[in-house]
């Protein structure tokens, strides 16, 4: 029998945590906000979306905010209003989510990726320059799991170039860069705000914007039911009550009530949420960093607030030479640990046969443009990615745990044994 719980020992978690108190009071008022609604029967249109919108550009310090039915359509959202003509193109990460990349061919345009950073992994300022052509229209970053990425070095290429900058914030609610909320850093903010985000609806998103043409475009994208806030130039669309219909651009992206009522209540608890994690994670980096073979997430010295979607441990290749990823993994498991391999599907998106296949396409009918012109994807050209991403462990972020020292030291304990006992798992 080992030291190692996977071994036959003892195992390092050895409590369990409390959940905290905000979250519960969050959860009741929940409940009675969206039971509120059920009895007036607002149950497809509300006066809390509106609410949810004005509080939204508010606390980002935007002109305008526009609730949607998933932060998907935020994006789509956002590349409709940016790309001027079928092929434009729009340069982005080869490391973020499917739907971050998509809806910009969805929107007629092509995606251009460049490599990430080693630390913060997010889209590498370095890269974007070189990509750029007469076709670039726009530059689109994800602030990953919650990091904010460089946003002067990528707002300083954008303004040379005069392109437009589109933060996919979905993993970023309430971080803020140089004392700046992400969403607002760029010219226009995307928010998912789905179940497993800092910030939720349940299924929900949310753009913003200090530019009054890109959300009038939003607005005709998908919503119909606003069109009495666009300018007169769009009167021709609005039609009248006797003779002409009135019609959106194809799409019906309005949020439900009931996703606009939690989210509104999560943003009144967003901050001290997000608090409450960082200094659980905190104890935890401080404590990694004195084990031999694990970093905790590396943090740049531009970010003012910080709130982790996933919290990623660095571990050192080089230390647990000749043992896998997945058997570190299930060491930690084994010690108690919720431990796993990252957020799933964020593997360098090149690697996706929809991005290469030409015959037979299956979005061959909207993907046209793309099919026919993308430039060829090749995994070679981003060794960062490829690499790094492979290095990373993920244990529950404890966004919604109270402070518990002990606790957080069994934890710090568990990845102490698996470091000093590494040689049990080979």
């Amino acid at each position: 029998m080992g030291i190692l719980a996977i071994s036959g020992g003892q195992k390092a978690i050895r409590k369990q945590p409390r959940k905290s108190a905000l979250f519960q009071n969050m959860l009741e008022e929940q409940i009675q906000i969206v039971s509120h609604l059920i009895a007036k029967r607002e149950i497809s249109s509300s006066p809390v979306v509106s609410q949810l919108e004005e509080k939204w550009a508010q606390y980002t310090g935007t002109k305008y905010a526009l609730a949607m039915n998933n932060g998907t359509a935020t994006l789509h959202s956002a590349f409709f209003s940016v790309i001027e003509k079928p092929g434009d193109e729009i340069i982005t990460s080869v490391h973020t989510w499917h739907l971050g990349v998509t809806p910009i061919i969805c929107a007629g345009g092509i995606p251009i990726f460049c490599d990430i950073d080693p630390l913060t992994l997010n889209i590498n300022p370095a890269e974007i320059e070189e990509k750029i052509t007469s076709r670039t229209k726009a530059i689109c970053v994800t602030h990953c799991y919650g990091h904010p990425a460089d946003m002067d070095e990528i707002n300083k290429i954008a303004k040379k170039y005069k392109l437009a900058v589109v933060e996919d914030a979905s993993h970023s609610h309430g971080c803020e860069y140089k004392g700046r909320k992400t969403g607002s850093l760029g010219d226009i903010g995307c928010f998912s705000l789905q179940g497993s985000k800092l910030m939720t609806g349940g299924e929900a998103g949310i753009l913003n914007t200090d530019n009054k043409e890109y959300f009038e475009q939003a607005i005709i994208l998908g919503h119909y039911e606003k069109f009495s806030l666009l300018s007169s130039k769009y009167d021709r669309y609005k039609g009248n009550t006797e003779t002409v219909p009135f019609m959106n651009a194809g799409f019906k992206y309005r949020i439900h009530p009931f996703a606009a009522a939690m989210a509104l209540v999560e943003l009144k608890y967003l901050d001290e949420r997000n608090a409450l994690q960082i200094k659980n994670c905190s104890y935890i980096s401080d404590g990694l960093d004195k084990i031999e073979g694990f970093a905790g997430p590396y943090v740049a010295p531009y970010v003012t607030k910080l709130g982790w979607l996933n919290f990623l441990i660095r571990f050192d290749p080089e230390y647990f030479k000749g043992i896998s990823r997945r058997r570190i993994i299930e060491a930690l498991q084994a010690e108690g640990i919720e431990a796993g391999s990252g957020r799933p599907g964020y593997i360098p998106l090149v690697r996706q046969p929809m991005l290469s296949d030409n015959d037979d396409h299956p979005g061959k009918a909207i993907w046209h443009h793309f099919v026919k012109n993308h430039p060829e994807y090749n995994i070679e050209d981003y060794p960062v990615a490829e690499k790094v991403l492979f290095e990373r462990i993920s244990i529950s972020p404890m966004r919604d745990i109270e402070f518990d020292e002990e606790y957080l030291q069994q934890i710090i304990d568990a990845f102490r044994k698996v470091s000093a006992h590494r040689n049990e798992l080979r």
